[in-house]
Protein backbone atom coordinates (compact mmCIF):
# COMPACT_ATOMS: atom_id res chain seq x y z
CA UNK A 1 0.00 0.00 0.00
CA UNK A 2 1.49 3.32 -0.86
CA UNK A 3 1.10 6.77 0.33
CA UNK A 4 -1.00 8.01 -1.52
CA UNK A 5 -3.90 5.03 -1.12
CA UNK A 6 -2.58 4.94 2.20
CA UNK A 7 -4.00 9.02 2.78
CA UNK A 8 -7.00 8.49 0.71
CA UNK A 9 -8.18 5.62 3.05
CA UNK A 10 -7.41 7.61 6.13
CA UNK A 11 -9.64 10.52 4.66
CA UNK A 12 -12.53 8.21 3.92
CA UNK A 13 -12.52 6.43 7.17
CA UNK A 14 -11.96 9.01 9.51
CA UNK A 15 -15.49 11.12 8.91
CA UNK A 16 -16.98 7.43 10.44
CA UNK A 17 -14.28 7.49 13.02
CA UNK A 18 -15.30 11.39 13.89
CA UNK A 19 -18.83 9.98 14.13
CA UNK A 20 -18.27 6.99 16.09
CA UNK A 21 -16.34 9.38 18.87
CA UNK A 22 -13.36 8.08 18.27
CA UNK A 23 -11.72 10.80 16.82
CA UNK A 24 -11.82 14.51 16.68
CA UNK A 25 -12.64 16.43 13.78
CA UNK A 26 -9.29 17.84 13.09
CA UNK A 27 -7.54 17.99 9.74
CA UNK A 28 -5.63 14.27 8.71
CA UNK A 29 -1.79 15.94 9.40
CA UNK A 30 0.30 12.12 8.53
CA UNK A 31 -0.68 8.97 7.54
CA UNK A 32 1.76 6.29 8.50
CA UNK A 33 1.86 2.88 7.41
CA UNK A 34 2.97 -0.62 8.39
CA UNK A 35 2.11 -4.25 6.82
CA UNK A 36 0.95 -6.10 9.51
CA UNK A 37 1.00 -9.66 7.96
CA UNK A 38 0.37 -11.10 4.51
CA UNK A 39 -2.67 -13.53 3.59
CA UNK A 40 -3.32 -16.95 3.34
CA UNK A 41 -2.19 -18.20 -0.57
CA UNK A 42 -1.02 -14.48 -0.99
CA UNK A 43 -4.43 -13.12 -1.22
CA UNK A 44 -3.52 -9.68 0.02
CA UNK A 45 -2.38 -7.86 3.41
CA UNK A 46 -3.08 -6.57 6.74
CA UNK A 47 -2.27 -3.10 7.25
CA UNK A 48 -2.09 -0.41 10.46
CA UNK A 49 -2.61 3.01 9.51
CA UNK A 50 -1.14 5.34 12.36
CA UNK A 51 -3.19 8.70 11.51
CA UNK A 52 -2.04 11.81 13.22
CA UNK A 53 -4.48 14.63 13.04
CA UNK A 54 -4.20 18.68 13.51
CA UNK A 55 -1.48 18.92 16.60
CA UNK A 56 -2.86 15.79 18.42
CA UNK A 57 0.89 13.77 19.23
CA UNK A 58 -1.31 10.49 19.55
CA UNK A 59 -2.80 9.19 15.89
CA UNK A 60 -5.30 6.97 15.22
CA UNK A 61 -4.87 3.77 14.52
CA UNK A 62 -6.75 1.81 12.46
CA UNK A 63 -6.61 -1.89 10.62
CA UNK A 64 -6.92 -2.08 7.05
CA UNK A 65 -7.36 -5.83 5.82
CA UNK A 66 -7.22 -5.41 1.74
CA UNK A 67 -8.39 -8.57 0.20
CA UNK A 68 -7.01 -9.31 -3.01
CA UNK A 69 -8.01 -12.60 -4.95
CA UNK A 70 -6.92 -14.23 -8.28
CA UNK A 71 -8.69 -14.16 -11.77
CA UNK A 72 -9.80 -17.49 -11.18
CA UNK A 73 -10.56 -19.16 -7.86
CA UNK A 74 -10.86 -22.67 -9.41
CA UNK A 75 -9.47 -25.40 -6.70
CA UNK A 76 -11.80 -25.73 -3.81
CA UNK A 77 -8.93 -24.38 -1.27
CA UNK A 78 -9.20 -20.79 -3.22
CA UNK A 79 -12.87 -21.16 -3.34
CA UNK A 80 -12.94 -22.06 0.28
CA UNK A 81 -10.82 -18.37 1.02
CA UNK A 82 -12.65 -16.85 -1.82
CA UNK A 83 -16.28 -17.68 0.14
CA UNK A 84 -14.53 -16.67 3.69
CA UNK A 85 -13.35 -13.21 2.97
CA UNK A 86 -17.08 -12.48 1.44
CA UNK A 87 -18.27 -13.56 4.60
CA UNK A 88 -16.00 -11.27 7.12
CA UNK A 89 -17.38 -8.19 4.71
CA UNK A 90 -20.65 -8.79 5.35
CA UNK A 91 -20.28 -9.75 9.21
CA UNK A 92 -18.89 -5.77 9.06
CA UNK A 93 -20.84 -4.41 6.56
CA UNK A 94 -24.20 -6.47 7.43
CA UNK A 95 -24.86 -4.94 11.27
CA UNK A 96 -22.98 -7.90 13.09
CA UNK A 97 -20.01 -6.62 14.60
CA UNK A 98 -22.42 -3.96 16.13
CA UNK A 99 -24.81 -7.30 17.31
CA UNK A 100 -21.72 -8.57 18.66
CA UNK A 101 -20.62 -5.85 20.59
CA UNK A 102 -23.94 -5.36 22.01
CA UNK A 103 -23.91 -8.40 23.18
CA UNK A 104 -20.86 -8.02 24.73
CA UNK A 105 -18.43 -9.44 22.65
CA UNK A 106 -15.58 -6.92 22.06
CA UNK A 107 -14.74 -7.02 18.03
CA UNK A 108 -13.26 -4.18 15.90
CA UNK A 109 -15.85 -1.70 14.42
CA UNK A 110 -16.32 -1.57 11.11
CA UNK A 111 -15.32 1.52 9.58
CA UNK A 112 -15.53 1.49 5.84
CA UNK A 113 -16.12 -2.05 3.30
CA UNK A 114 -15.52 -1.24 -0.26
CA UNK A 115 -15.92 -3.79 -2.87
CA UNK A 116 -14.90 -3.71 -6.37
CA UNK A 117 -16.04 -5.12 -9.27
CA UNK A 118 -13.26 -7.48 -9.64
CA UNK A 119 -13.94 -9.37 -6.28
CA UNK A 120 -11.62 -7.32 -4.38
CA UNK A 121 -12.42 -6.25 -0.73
CA UNK A 122 -11.24 -3.46 1.28
CA UNK A 123 -12.21 -3.62 5.51
CA UNK A 124 -11.10 -0.65 7.49
CA UNK A 125 -11.89 -1.59 11.37
CA UNK A 126 -11.36 0.21 14.57
CA UNK A 127 -7.63 -1.49 16.33
CA UNK A 128 -8.64 -3.97 19.48
CA UNK A 129 -6.93 -3.40 22.69
CA UNK A 130 -4.76 -6.36 24.16
CA UNK A 131 -1.82 -8.53 23.63
CA UNK A 132 -1.91 -12.37 22.32
CA UNK A 133 -1.32 -14.85 24.47
CA UNK A 134 -0.15 -18.09 22.85
CA UNK A 135 -1.53 -21.43 24.85
CA UNK A 136 -3.73 -19.58 27.00
CA UNK A 137 -4.24 -20.88 30.81
CA UNK A 138 -7.35 -21.23 32.28
CA UNK A 139 -8.37 -18.02 33.38
CA UNK A 140 -7.84 -16.88 29.59
CA UNK A 141 -9.66 -19.95 28.41
CA UNK A 142 -12.45 -19.33 30.38
CA UNK A 143 -12.77 -15.67 29.67
CA UNK A 144 -13.01 -17.02 26.16
CA UNK A 145 -15.74 -19.37 26.39
CA UNK A 146 -17.60 -16.33 27.89
CA UNK A 147 -17.29 -14.81 25.04
CA UNK A 148 -18.55 -17.02 22.70
CA UNK A 149 -21.32 -18.46 25.28
CA UNK A 150 -22.69 -14.81 24.69
CA UNK A 151 -22.15 -14.79 21.12
CA UNK A 152 -23.99 -18.14 20.73
CA UNK A 153 -26.85 -16.98 22.73
CA UNK A 154 -26.87 -13.42 20.66
CA UNK A 155 -27.42 -16.08 17.66
CA UNK A 156 -29.28 -19.26 18.77
CA UNK A 157 -31.84 -21.28 16.75
CA UNK A 158 -33.89 -19.11 14.19
CA UNK A 159 -31.59 -15.99 14.69
CA UNK A 160 -29.05 -18.27 12.95
CA UNK A 161 -31.37 -19.00 10.42
CA UNK A 162 -31.33 -15.34 9.31
CA UNK A 163 -28.02 -14.98 9.48
CA UNK A 164 -27.06 -16.78 6.85
CA UNK A 165 -29.52 -16.08 4.46
CA UNK A 166 -29.63 -13.86 1.39
CA UNK A 167 -30.55 -10.57 3.01
CA UNK A 168 -29.03 -7.37 3.88
CA UNK A 169 -28.98 -8.79 7.41
CA UNK A 170 -27.43 -12.14 6.96
CA UNK A 171 -24.64 -12.98 4.73
CA UNK A 172 -23.01 -15.22 6.85
CA UNK A 173 -21.62 -18.77 6.48
CA UNK A 174 -24.39 -21.34 5.86
CA UNK A 175 -21.73 -24.10 7.14
CA UNK A 176 -19.41 -22.14 10.00
CA UNK A 177 -15.60 -23.25 10.78
CA UNK A 178 -13.24 -23.89 8.00
CA UNK A 179 -13.02 -27.89 8.29
CA UNK A 180 -16.63 -28.74 7.52
CA UNK A 181 -16.37 -31.99 5.73
CA UNK A 182 -17.88 -30.72 2.47
CA UNK A 183 -15.50 -28.27 2.24
CA UNK A 184 -12.85 -30.81 2.78
CA UNK A 185 -12.86 -33.87 0.42
CA UNK A 186 -9.00 -33.67 -0.61
CA UNK A 187 -8.35 -34.31 3.41
CA UNK A 188 -10.74 -36.68 3.95
CA UNK A 189 -9.25 -38.60 1.00
CA UNK A 190 -5.99 -38.14 2.35
CA UNK A 191 -6.87 -40.05 5.74
CA UNK A 192 -5.58 -43.18 6.48
CA UNK A 193 -7.62 -46.42 5.72
CA UNK A 194 -6.16 -48.49 9.01
CA UNK A 195 -5.92 -48.29 12.49
CA UNK A 196 -8.56 -45.84 14.58
CA UNK A 197 -7.81 -43.33 11.60
CA UNK A 198 -9.27 -45.74 9.44
CA UNK A 199 -12.48 -46.05 11.49
CA UNK A 200 -12.87 -42.72 12.04
CA UNK A 201 -13.03 -41.64 8.21
CA UNK A 202 -15.63 -44.13 8.02
CA UNK A 203 -17.57 -42.80 10.56
CA UNK A 204 -16.85 -39.36 9.23
CA UNK A 205 -20.06 -38.71 7.15
CA UNK A 206 -22.64 -39.66 9.89
CA UNK A 207 -20.58 -37.51 12.64
CA UNK A 208 -20.85 -34.49 10.11
CA UNK A 209 -24.60 -35.17 9.30
CA UNK A 210 -25.28 -36.14 13.30
CA UNK A 211 -23.81 -32.34 13.95
CA UNK A 212 -25.83 -31.01 11.25
CA UNK A 213 -28.95 -32.10 12.22
CA UNK A 214 -28.06 -31.28 16.30
CA UNK A 215 -31.08 -28.71 17.17
CA UNK A 216 -28.61 -26.61 18.85
CA UNK A 217 -27.92 -24.60 16.17
CA UNK A 218 -26.19 -20.85 16.26
CA UNK A 219 -23.77 -18.99 15.09
CA UNK A 220 -20.02 -19.93 15.49
CA UNK A 221 -17.02 -17.63 15.29
CA UNK A 222 -15.18 -20.70 13.33
CA UNK A 223 -11.68 -19.82 14.37
CA UNK A 224 -11.53 -18.83 17.81
CA UNK A 225 -7.61 -19.93 18.50
CA UNK A 226 -5.59 -17.87 20.44
CA UNK A 227 -3.89 -16.06 17.42
CA UNK A 228 -7.18 -14.61 16.42
CA UNK A 229 -7.65 -13.54 20.47
CA UNK A 230 -6.47 -10.38 22.27
CA UNK A 231 -6.75 -10.03 26.00
CA UNK A 232 -6.57 -7.01 28.25
CA UNK A 233 -7.93 -6.03 31.79
CA UNK A 234 -11.21 -5.47 30.54
CA UNK A 235 -11.49 -9.37 29.14
CA UNK A 236 -10.88 -10.48 25.71
CA UNK A 237 -11.16 -9.54 21.81
CA UNK A 238 -11.51 -11.92 18.92
CA UNK A 239 -11.05 -10.76 15.17
CA UNK A 240 -11.01 -12.62 11.93
CA UNK A 241 -14.51 -13.53 11.09
CA UNK A 242 -13.86 -14.93 8.04
CA UNK A 243 -15.62 -18.60 8.97
CA UNK A 244 -18.08 -17.35 11.11
CA UNK A 245 -21.32 -19.09 10.15
CA UNK A 246 -23.85 -21.78 11.45
CA UNK A 247 -23.09 -24.85 13.24
CA UNK A 248 -23.67 -26.42 16.85
CA UNK A 249 -21.52 -24.39 19.30
CA UNK A 250 -19.44 -27.38 20.40
CA UNK A 251 -17.39 -26.98 17.31
CA UNK A 252 -16.24 -23.46 18.68
CA UNK A 253 -16.21 -25.22 22.34
CA UNK A 254 -13.71 -28.37 20.93
CA UNK A 255 -11.79 -25.94 18.91
CA UNK A 256 -11.31 -23.77 21.86
CA UNK A 257 -10.39 -26.49 24.12
CA UNK A 258 -7.80 -28.18 21.65
CA UNK A 259 -6.40 -25.49 19.51
CA UNK A 260 -6.26 -22.81 21.99
CA UNK A 261 -6.14 -23.67 25.80
CA UNK A 262 -2.98 -25.27 27.35
CA UNK A 263 -5.19 -26.90 30.32
CA UNK A 264 -5.63 -30.36 29.48
CA UNK A 265 -6.66 -31.32 32.45
CA UNK A 266 -9.37 -28.46 33.04
CA UNK A 267 -11.64 -29.62 30.20
CA UNK A 268 -14.67 -30.61 33.23
CA UNK A 269 -14.43 -27.09 35.41
CA UNK A 270 -14.21 -24.95 31.46
CA UNK A 271 -16.99 -26.82 29.69
CA UNK A 272 -19.18 -26.04 33.04
CA UNK A 273 -18.08 -22.70 32.82
CA UNK A 274 -19.30 -22.38 29.73
CA UNK A 275 -22.19 -23.87 29.76
CA UNK A 276 -23.38 -21.81 33.11
CA UNK A 277 -23.19 -18.90 30.96
CA UNK A 278 -24.73 -20.28 28.08
CA UNK A 279 -27.78 -21.46 30.09
CA UNK A 280 -28.06 -17.60 31.63
CA UNK A 281 -27.99 -15.74 28.55
CA UNK A 282 -31.06 -17.97 26.68
CA UNK A 283 -32.76 -17.98 29.94
CA UNK A 284 -32.54 -14.11 30.50
CA UNK A 285 -33.52 -14.25 26.66
CA UNK A 286 -36.36 -17.04 27.27
CA UNK A 287 -34.96 -19.37 24.94
CA UNK A 288 -34.74 -23.39 26.28
CA UNK A 289 -31.72 -24.35 27.48
CA UNK A 290 -29.70 -27.61 26.41
CA UNK A 291 -28.99 -30.14 28.94
CA UNK A 292 -25.48 -30.69 30.20
CA UNK A 293 -25.15 -34.17 28.42
CA UNK A 294 -26.31 -33.10 25.62
CA UNK A 295 -23.88 -30.54 25.72
CA UNK A 296 -21.23 -33.28 25.98
CA UNK A 297 -22.29 -35.21 23.18
CA UNK A 298 -22.02 -32.77 20.89
CA UNK A 299 -18.47 -31.57 21.96
CA UNK A 300 -17.21 -35.29 21.56
CA UNK A 301 -18.93 -35.38 18.36
CA UNK A 302 -17.03 -32.39 17.86
CA UNK A 303 -14.29 -33.20 18.59
CA UNK A 304 -14.19 -36.05 16.46
CA UNK A 305 -15.39 -33.84 13.39
CA UNK A 306 -12.27 -31.62 14.04
CA UNK A 307 -9.99 -34.43 14.28
CA UNK A 308 -10.70 -35.90 10.81
CA UNK A 309 -9.75 -32.92 9.29
CA UNK A 310 -6.43 -32.81 11.45
CA UNK A 311 -6.26 -36.45 9.96
CA UNK A 312 -5.63 -35.64 6.82
CA UNK A 313 -4.40 -31.87 6.96
CA UNK A 314 -1.64 -31.97 9.58
CA UNK A 315 -2.12 -32.47 13.91
CA UNK A 316 -1.41 -29.43 16.09
CA UNK A 317 -3.12 -28.25 19.27
CA UNK A 318 -3.30 -30.77 22.19
CA UNK A 319 -2.63 -33.50 19.64
CA UNK A 320 -2.92 -36.62 22.36
CA UNK A 321 -5.64 -35.36 24.42
CA UNK A 322 -8.21 -34.74 21.49
CA UNK A 323 -6.71 -38.17 19.56
CA UNK A 324 -7.66 -40.12 22.97
CA UNK A 325 -11.27 -38.86 22.72
CA UNK A 326 -12.12 -39.92 19.67
CA UNK A 327 -10.38 -43.09 20.14
CA UNK A 328 -12.69 -43.41 23.10
CA UNK A 329 -15.59 -42.08 20.61
CA UNK A 330 -14.63 -44.51 18.20
CA UNK A 331 -14.70 -47.25 21.03
CA UNK A 332 -18.38 -46.39 21.75
CA UNK A 333 -19.68 -46.68 18.24
CA UNK A 334 -17.92 -49.63 17.37
CA UNK A 335 -16.31 -51.65 20.58
CA UNK A 336 -12.97 -50.95 19.37
CA UNK A 337 -13.04 -53.26 16.07
CA UNK A 338 -13.86 -51.18 12.89
CA UNK A 339 -17.72 -51.89 11.70
CA UNK A 340 -18.25 -53.34 7.96
CA UNK A 341 -19.36 -50.03 6.30
CA UNK A 342 -20.02 -46.29 6.88
CA UNK A 343 -24.23 -47.65 6.50
CA UNK A 344 -22.91 -49.41 9.78
CA UNK A 345 -21.16 -46.63 11.59
CA UNK A 346 -24.14 -44.17 10.51
CA UNK A 347 -26.38 -46.82 12.64
CA UNK A 348 -23.87 -46.95 15.79
CA UNK A 349 -24.24 -42.93 15.72
CA UNK A 350 -27.84 -42.85 15.79
CA UNK A 351 -27.73 -45.33 18.66
CA UNK A 352 -25.44 -43.85 20.57
CA UNK A 353 -26.37 -40.32 20.07
CA UNK A 354 -29.69 -39.53 19.07
CA UNK A 355 -31.00 -36.45 18.21
CA UNK A 356 -32.44 -34.56 21.80
CA UNK A 357 -35.86 -33.04 21.39
CA UNK A 358 -36.09 -29.50 20.83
Amino acid sequence: MDAAEARSLAERCVPQCVAAGLAARETITGVRVRLVQSLWAGMGAVYELAITQGANATPLVVIVKRITLPAQCNSIGDARKKTSYECEANFYANGHAERAIAAGCATPRPLLVERRADGDVTIVMTKLAGRRVAQMAVAQTEVALHWLARLHAAYWGARADAAVSRTPEGGLQPQGTYWYLDTRPDELAAMPTRGWEGRLRMAAGAIDERLKADPMQTICHGDAKDENMLFDDDGVGMCDFQYCGKGPPSKDVAYVLICASAEAGEEERLIEAYHAELSRLLRAQGDSVPARDHLDDAIALSHADLGRWMSGWGWWGLRGQLQSKIVALLHRLDGGKRLGSEAAYADAVRREFPIPRR
